[in-house]
């Protein structure tokens, strides 16, 4: 008798409420419009709550794009069409992919760097709103569901300088969340950046390849692991590859790239 009371009670003062981890604003979790609760229908469940309005919002890109790099066809990325998670065939490569093969054996990226998903990213980023990775790890989990289950998890790793300045790495963040989710050893000490380079945003992607040339050195554990390399957020790949051949150079059998987000084209 008691409970129910103080259930209706903390319904009528809010209290029963949950703040959606995106926007901020309270909803009651059984009165959505599916009738059911967050927990069941949104990529982090309780540990990141969205509103029925956001969990539109951070649906998976599903339209046609590069088996190789993910990148999107200019027509779908605009339309953001589809109905699945895209499984490409082996012949529908980019341009680019056809002329340079990526040195990852394989990639899986959730969604495209836009609306929504590009706030939750930038804020995780610049703003240190750690409670987000919990969602963003979750839509790591979803992508990677087409991907060869790997040895180990590690994510590409900043500058000792950079990661002073900023005091958390984002990507390792989510690396750590799907640990959590996957049970996948993280293994943080088997890369690492031994050069901060110039920041990658503006340039295009000639160089950005020259930027991240020699950035990073391998353990020589990385030898004889299958691996998912993770980073929030792919542009034009060059840092995944500068960290993909560096970890195949060391002796790694396969390097899977796992990012929750590709620009829509290019740099």
């Amino acid at each position: 008798m008691i409970p129910a009371v103080l259930r209706r009670w903390g319904h009528i003062l809010g209290l029963s409420q949950t703040r959606c981890v995106h926007c901020l604003r309270p909803f009651s979790p059984v009165a959505d419009a599916c009738g059911g609760t967050f927990a069941g229908n949104d990529p982090a469940g309780a540990a990141a709550p969205l509103c029925p309005e956001c969990r539109a919002l951070f649906s998976p890109y599903r339209g046609p794009r590069c088996p190789r790099c993910g990148l999107p066809t200019a027509e779908a990325s605009a339309a953001g069409q589809g109905d699945a998670l895209s499984r490409p065939g082996p012949n529908s490569r980019c341009g680019q992919c056809l002329n340079d093969d990526p040195p990852w054996n394989s990639l899986a990226c959730y969604g495209l760097y836009r609306d929504a998903m590009r706030d939750a990213l930038l804020r995780l980023k610049f703003d240190g709103e750690l409670s987000l990775a919990p969602l963003l790890g979750a839509c790591l989990l979803e992508a990677s569901r087409c991907l060869p289950r790997p040895d180990a998890l590690l994510a590409v790793p900043q500058h000792p300088a950079h990661l002073r300045r900023r005091g958390f790495n984002q990507a390792h963040e989510l690396a750590r969340v799907l640990h959590g989710l996957t049970g996948l050893p993280l293994r943080p000490d088997l890369l690492r950046r031994t050069m901060p380079g110039r920041r990658q945003a503006g340039l295009s992607a000639a160089m950005r390849r020259r930027n991240m040339r020699d950035s990073f050195q391998a353990a020589p554990r990385a030898s004889g692991l299958r691996l998912w390399l993770i980073d929030d957020v792919m542009t034009t790949g060059s840092t995944l590859a500068a960290a993909s051949m560096t970890l195949r150079a060391a002796g790694a059998l396969e390097v899977s790239a796992l990012c929750v987000a590709r620009t829509p084209r290019h740099g």
